[in-house]
C-alpha cells in the first residue's frame, strides 16, 4: 500500500509512524515545505532565546528516516493532485501514484494588517524554525518590541524576547490576557506577574500601521498612540493551510472537513492537524495535532473499513513555560462561570475547577503552583465531583489524592 502525506509536522510525522506500525509492509513518502527534517514547533520560543540550538529540538535524529519503507522529501510540496487517476506531482518535480492521501499541511500565521502591509524589515512571524532564527537575530541588536497577541505560544516567545533584555509590549485586542486558558481573576494575577518581567500590556488596543524610513522604528495603535520599537512579532492565530482541498474537491469549512475517523468527503483521502475540522471543532495544540495523526494513521492503511477506530477527541490543554510562573489549563474552564465551579486563591494563587451539570469534571486551571495538576488532569471527562467534593476544592490544603480514589 501506497501512502502520500502532505506536510510532515507532528500530525503528519504521527501518521507516518502509525501506518508504519499498523502496516510494516506500507510505504510512505512525506512531502515538507521546511528545508529541516520536523521539529517541536512548541520549543520555537527557547531557539530565539538561545535557551535551545535550533539543531536540538529536533523530534527524531536524521538516520531514523532512512528506514525502508519510508520516504522523506524536504522542502518540496505536494504541487499536483489527481484524485481521479490517484497520481501526485511535487514542486521539485516528484512524479508518483498513491493508495491513500493523508493532507497535513498545517497551519499559516495570520498576519493582521498592521504587519502584513508594512514591507520593510523588521516584522516577524513564529511559525518555522527560519521564523525563529531571524527573530533571534534582529533582537539581539534591540531593546523594544511590540507584540501582536497574548495567546500562549506569544507570551512564551514575549519572555523569550524580555530574557535577551528587551522590553516587550503586548497589544491584546480583547479585555484580559491569555482568554482562552484564563479566567476574569487568573488573567489579572497573571497579568501582574509578566509585569514584573519586562512585560507591557495594552489591553482593548489593536495596531493601525507599522512605520519607518528603512526599517520598522514605530507601531501606531488605532488609538493614535504611538510606540517606539525596533521589532514587531505576530503571534496573533493561524489560518488552516488548506489549499489542496479544491483540487482534490473537498469540503472544507475552518478547515479540511473530516468525520471520526479522519476521512474527508472524498473516500480515500483523510486531513489531520491543525488543517482539519474534526467533529469536535477544537484544534490549533500539539497534543491534539498528535492524537488527530495517530487516529488517522492507523486508519489510512485499513483495507477493510469496518477495522477502523474513531478518533477519540483529546481535552485541550496548555502549559505556559515561563520561568518562576506556573500555569497549567485542561479542557473546558468555562471563564465565564456558566458551568458548576469551585475557586480558590492564595496570594498569586489560583485553581478553578469545572465540573458539566451532570457533575462530570470537565477541566481546570491552575496558576502559580503545580499542586494537585497531576490527579486533576487525570480526573478530566472521568471522575464525577459532588457538590461536596467541588465545595472541598475550594478550600486550603486539599488532599488531591481523593480524586484518583473516585470511580470512574
Amino acid at each position: 500500500m501506497n501512502i502520500v502525506i502532505a506536510g510532515a509536522g507532528i500530525a503528519g510525522l504521527s501518521a507516518a509512524e502509525a501506518a508504519r506500525k499498523e502496516n510494516p509492509k506500507c510505504e510512505v513518502v512525506l512531502f515538507s515545505r521546511e528545508a529541516q527534517r520536523p521539529y517541536f514547533r512548541p520549543r520555537l520560543p527557547q531557539v530565539v532565546s538561545g535557551e535551545a540550538a535550533s539543531d536540538a529540538i529536533y523530534v527524531h535524529p536524521e538516520e531514523w528516516y532512512r528506514q525502508p519503507g519510508l520516504e522523506f522529501r524536504l522542502g518540496e510540496t505536494l504541487l499536483e493532485v489527481n484524485p481521479e487517476t490517484r497520481q501526485a506531482r511535487g514542486s521539485l518535480g516528484s512524479r508518483l501514484t498513491y493508495d491513500a492521501l493523508l493532507v497535513a499541511t498545517g497551519a499559516v500565521p495570520f498576519m493582521p494588517d498592521a504587519a502584513r502591509n508594512f514591507t520593510l524589515p523588521g516584522v516577524f512571524p513564529l511559525r518555522t524554525l527560519t521564523d525563529a532564527s531571524a527573530l533571534r537575530q534582529t533582537a539581539k541588536s534591540s531593546r523594544t518590541a511590540v507584540l501582536l497577541g497574548s495567546g500562549l505560544l506569544g507570551l512564551e516567545l514575549g519572555f523569550a524576547l524580555t530574557r535577551m533584555g528587551l522590553t516587550v509590549h503586548v497589544l491584546e485586542m480583547g479585555g484580559r490576557v491569555l482568554p482562552l486558558q484564563t479566567t476574569p481573576k487568573s488573567s489579572a494575577k497573571l497579568q501582574k506577574l509578566l509585569e514584573a518581567k519586562s512585560f507591557v500590556f495594552h489591553l482593548g488596543a489593536e495596531a493601525e500601521r507599522a512605520e519607518g524610513a528603512e526599517r520598522l522604528e514605530r507601531v501606531v495603535l488605532k488609538s493614535g498612540a504611538g510606540i517606539n520599537c525596533d521589532l514587531m512579532a505576530v503571534s496573533a492565530g493561524v489560518t488552516a493551510a488548506a489549499e489542496l482541498a479544491v483540487p482534490l474537491g473537498l469540503k472544507t469549512d475552518r478547515g479540511i472537513v473530516v468525520d471520526q475517523f479522519m476521512e474527508t468527503t472524498r473516500p480515500g483521502v483523510y486531513a489531520a492537524g491543525d488543517c482539519a475540522q474534526t467533529p469536535d471543532r477544537r484544534g490549533g495544540m500539539w497534543s491534539i495535532a498528535r492524537a488527530e495523526g495517530l487516529a488517522a494513521g492507523r486508519n489510512i492503511v485499513q483495507e477493510d473499513p469496518a477495522r477502523r477506530v474513531p478518533y477519540v477527541p483529546v481535552a485541550p490543554s496548555a502549559i505556559l513555560k515561563v520561568a518562576g510562573i506556573d500555569l497549567t489549563s485542561v479542557g473546558n474552564i468555562d471563564p465565564e462561570g456558566k458551568l458548576p465551579f469551585s475557586e480558590h486563591e492564595e496570594g498569586d494563587s489560583y485553581r478553578k475547577v469545572v465540573t458539566s451539570p451532570a457533575g462530570l469534571m470537565a477541566g481546570f486551571t491552575v496558576l502559580g503552583n503545580r499542586e494537585g495538576v497531576a490527579e486533576l488532569t487525570r480526573a478530566v471527562n472521568k471522575k464525577s465531583l459532588d457538590a461536596g467534593m467541588l465545595e472541598a476544592l475550594s478550600g486550603p490544603g486539599f488532599d488531591f489524592k481523593r480524586l484518583d480514589a473516585l470511580p470512574g
